[in-house]
């Protein structure tokens, strides 16, 4: 059993709890809307980091070999550096007792701390995420210029517009016949897709709608009968599982005109995950004068993450505890990549 004042085996024992819990408790992070990038680590003591890249570009004249000696013309390829910079983040949770026999007394007591402070882990970095989300779409949103030459929906290369000014976006789905609605809905997913996937098709892709659009989705009967399982979510999908549907309001609230709303056609791998190694992940603290003499402990688990949205780089203030306000200012983000293939994620902003 595990003695009240041996404060480092408890701290351990909690740690693997909290750690093993952590895969079912994760929300979004645990699809596959994340991946790693190998460039993106957490080396250096500084609060960002810098991705960087040689881009490569087709040469601007062809040469054709020949046979002629003093021909020495090459097709040269175009070479810029290229780099973006992304924060990292610092976090933690943490629960006080009276007494630590409180906690280790009771059966499983430390298996569910630990599993407590999963689940709060899991919620912070979803939120982390949505954040981001936020952010990255309201500034695509601010560097597009909408008008009456965009009747036919593309705002720029990195989003979608459904409506030809930008004072009269139509809803996804557009209010005519059921056929038609139909017909509308796949005519801007299907732009959309063709738009994000580049040269190679994705094996399937994520949607992001909030609820009033996904309940109508329903109702035109364009979801198909069986949800596929994507980390510890079933997800609904459409096109025959094509498409994985992410249901959610809070994503959705982006800083945008009131008239507008907007959804999400992200690729797999949308998003860069990976941790921050923390010297001292879970901490004990034992201060004998609370509670009038009682004593009172302290439990903290501490975490770090990498979360990058793909094409873009972070342009606020360099620290270790970005608040998700901050991640969700466009201001703090500029777009980096200079054609739509390059980002994870296509906004489609509607009515």
């Amino acid at each position: 059993m595990i003695q009240s004042n041996d404060f480092n085996n408890v701290a351990k024992a909690i740690s693997a709890y909290t750690q093993a819990e952590r895969a079912d408790a994760s929300l979004l992070v645990s699809t596959a809307l994340v991946g790693a990038d190998a460039r993106i680590t957490d080396a250096g003591e500084n609060y960002t980091g810098t991705l960087r890249w040689l881009d490569f570009t087709d040469p601007a004249t062809a040469y054709k070999q020949s046979e002629t000696v003093g021909s020495t013309s090459l097709n040269l390829m175009d070479v810029a550096n290229k780099s973006a910079v992304y924060i990292k983040n610092i976090d933690h949770v943490a629960a006080q007792e009276m007494s630590i026999q409180k906690l280790i007394s009771k059966v499983d007591g430390l298996a569910y701390l630990g599993s407590q402070f999963a689940a709060v882990r899991a919620r912070r970095e979803d939120l982390q995420l949505r954040s981001i989300l936020n952010g990255v779409s309201d500034k695509i949103w601010d560097t597009t210029t909408v008008g009456t030459s965009d009747s036919a929906g593309i705002v720029n290369t990195f989003g979608y517009y459904t409506g030809s000014t930008a004072s009269t976006p139509n809803a996804l789905f557009a209010n005519e016949t059921n056929a038609n609605k139909r017909s509308s809905f796949f005519d801007v997913l299907f732009d959309a897709m063709t738009a994000i996937k580049g040269e190679f098709e994705e094996s399937f892709y994520y949607l992001v709608v909030d609820t009033a659009t996904f309940n109508t989705m329903r109702k035109q009967n364009v979801l198909d009968v069986a949800p596929v399982v994507d980390g510890n979510f079933n997800f609904n999908t459409i096109l025959g599982g094509k498409i994985r549907l992410v249901v959610n309001n809070s994503i959705l609230t982006a800083n945008l005109p009131a008239s507008l709303k907007v959804s999400y056609l992200a690729k797999p791998s949308a998003f860069h995950y990976s941790e921050v190694a923390q010297v001292n992940p879970t901490a004990v603290d034992r201060n004998e004068l609370a509670g009038n003499g009682g004593g009172a402990v302290t439990i903290i688990s501490r975490w770090g993450n990498i979360m990058h949205p793909k094409g873009f780089s972070w342009t606020g203030t360099a620290t270790a505890y970005p608040a998700n306000t901050s991640l969700a200012d466009k201001a703090n983000w500029t777009v980096h990549a200079t054609n739509v293939n390059q980002i994870g994620l296509y906004p489609i902003f509607h009515g």
